[in-house]
């Protein structure tokens, strides 16, 4: 179970629980209050996974358009190496 579906079921037995012991009224409003600053606290924390994960997802394409952008380059540059050569060895027997 990754890290997301575990806060999202945590998140979804705290707010049963909250909602549970409201209709009840057994339990004192400060227990039902600090219930209430945890739910936020794992939404808030599940919020940054997600967008931390889209953020990572979206540095990786970037990283791969850069490799893909260097190995071209890299491509162009042996060509242009072996050409100067090639052109070199024909000066050299002329």
């Amino acid at each position: 179970m990754n890290e997301i579906q575990l806060v999202l079921l945590a998140l979804v037995v705290l707010a049963v629980s909250v909602v549970v012991f409201y209709l009840v009224k057994t339990i004192p409003d400060e227990i039902e209050d600090k219930e209430m600053d945890i739910i936020i606290t794992l939404g808030i924390g599940l919020l940054i996974l997600v967008v931390d994960k889209r953020q990572d997802r979206h540095l990786n394409e970037i990283i791969d358009a850069q490799h893909k952008m260097t190995y071209e380059m890299h491509k162009m540059i042996r060509e242009e190496i072996k050409l100067i050569k090639d052109m070199q060895k024909q000066n050299d027997s002329a």
